[in-house]
């Protein structure tokens, strides 16, 4: 008989896991049979915090500990790690005919955009919820408390508190569109060698291919850099007909099995370059490799080609053209979108760490937020230090009149406003890309910010990390709006652009996104 699985990440409050199948009985009609508790391996706090919902929950339900191998999901390595064990365990379930049930409320935020990640490729995924304390924001009233906290009380005391009133919990089922080629798409990217023909099958890139295998192989793909040289840069720049066309050949060559794939042989050996051609096109790449990186030294078309070996004219191209320009940084003054909360840092420490990883040159920036006067200074403050900083970035809000996500209402709102402001950015702005982060406003807007980007055909979203805990803990408390305000502009603009922190200590994870059928 198949039973009714739910997997939930437990952080700093354990009650937030048993308040989700309290939540999912009371508002669902919901009984959960097998909770998965997915935490960090070695927390002792953590480790208590297990023991109290293994204890609270023994006649409920049956409780599995899943500790995880690192202490927090703040790297690429350990959020790729998370996402192969929820994968696995998700998988078990799938084969057995049970109804798998998700919990983006514990753990970090980070965590809550990967699960959103990964329930879309499974179809025994019934449902992916966040659950609210409804008095979260009234220290005499709030239910939930942190492990600390609820060691302070006796174990009557405990157990009720571990058991919240129902009318205090806000369950909220975040809205997503099942995979219709989610178990193909999870086949291809679990065997080594594939007869699929996904260009036909699945639309998909390199960069979603690579993120899928190391998912699901557990084998990384190392991608390679992709460089043009001037004479290149020059005709992708010319001719813009062809730069979609050209864009696709750059994501490809990436990938070194497809680079050796779509080498096109060639009937002069006019050149000491290989060429890639993709399917029917007319472009051809002329590159060389070095070591990571792939040098585009000439690119032509078919017609040009043949004109140039006719007329016996100089090669078509040679490796004395240097790399000139990363294929990443071909469009100028894009677009930063994301979600705002309370921490303004996250908008600045996003831009510095596109700017300084990635060397994404950001010429605007558009703020998604609900209507909460904390959060309307915060956005005051960042306009104030784009300008003390002298960077001339357009910085646009965008308010939504809502709290938060807290029901399936707010969930539509906010995701209807998001994907609006997507297409309306790409409409106006055709020859620029969009840059989508995650990190900013609440728990819940992190998947809904996932699947928004789905809906926009956004290839992929960002993610700020920070390596550091005990960084991370400083900064959430010197970067309040209530910190910052107590310093000068200058000191303010110093800490909100990372300049007092050492930036080997902040990373980018990209997430691929899975594009709809």
């Amino acid at each position: 008989m198949a039973k009714n699985v739910l997997i939930a990440t437990l952080g700093e409050s354990p009650i937030v896991v048993t308040s989700m199948l309290q939540a999912l009985q009371a508002k669902k009609d919901l009984t959960i049979d097998q909770l998965h508790v997915l935490h960090p391996e070695g927390e002792r706090l953590i480790d208590l915090g297990y023991d109290c919902v293994k204890e609270h929950l023994k006649e409920k339900c049956c409780v599995t500990q899943w500790p995880l191998p690192f202490p927090d999901t703040n790297s690429r390595e350990t959020s790729m790690m998370f996402l192969q064990i929820l994968s696995d365990l998700i998988h078990e379930h799938e084969d057995v005919g049970d109804n798998v049930y998700l919990s983006v409320a514990g753990g970090r935020k980070n965590m809550s955009a990967l699960i959103a990640s990964t329930c879309q490729f499974f179809d025994c995924v019934r449902g992916l919820y966040h659950v609210l304390d409804k008095y979260e924001d009234y220290p005499n009233q709030r239910n939930f408390h942190s492990i600390e906290e609820l060691f302070d009380f006796n174990l009557a005391e405990r157990s009720k508190k571990l058991s919240p009133p129902a009318e205090d919990l806000i369950l909220v089922e975040i809205p997503y569109k099942q995979l219709s080629n989610g178990v193909a798409l999870r086949q291809y990217f679990s065997e080594e060698h594939s007869n699929m023909n996904v260009s036909s099958a699945i639309e998909i890139d390199v960069e979603l291919e690579a993120f899928g295998r190391e998912i699901f192989q557990k084998k990384k793909i190392d991608l390679l850099d992709v460089y043009l040289s001037k004479d290149a840069n020059a005709f992708y720049t010319k001719e813009q007909g062809r730069q979609k066309n050209l864009e696709n050949c750059f994501r490809s060559m990436r990938n070194s099995q497809l680079l050796q794939t779509h080498n096109h042989s060639l009937s002069s050996p006019r050149t000491d370059c290989l060429c890639f051609k993709m399917g029917n096109t007319d472009e051809r790449l002329f590159y060389y490799k070095n070591d990571s990186k792939v040098i585009i030294a000439t690119i032509v078309t078919h017609h040009q080609r043949y004109n140039r070996i006719a007329n016996g004219n100089e090669p078509l191209c040679s490796q004395d053209h240097p790399a000139h320009i990363h294929s990443n940084d071909l469009k100028q003054k894009n677009i930063l979108i994301m979600p705002l909360g309370k921490s303004p840092m996250v908008v600045t420490q996003t831009y510095a760490l596109l700017s300084t990883l990635e060397g994404v040159d950001i010429g605007n920036i558009i703020l998604i937020y609900p209507n909460n006067p904390e959060i309307r200074n915060g956005v005051r403050l960042l306009q104030n230090a784009f300008k003390k900083k002298n960077i001339d970035r357009a910085i646009k809000p965008i308010k939504i009149d809502i709290k938060d996500v807290a029901s399936d209402s707010d969930c539509r709102t906010y995701s209807g406003k998001l994907v609006s402001a997507i297409k309306t950015a790409q409409t106006n702005n055709p020859d620029k890309s969009i840059y989508l982060s995650l990190s900013g406003g609440r728990k819940g807007m992190a998947a809904l910010t996932l699947f928004a980007a789905q809906q926009a055909k956004i290839d992929a979203v960002y993610h700020t990390l920070i390596t550091d805990a005990e960084l991370e803990n400083r900064i959430a408390e010197e970067t309040t709006i209530e910190a910052l305000k107590t310093l000068g502009r200058a000191e303010q603009v110093q800490r909100l652009f990372l300049e007092n922190y050492d930036k080997s200590n902040f990373d980018l994870f990209r997430i691929p996104v899975i594009p709809l059928s």
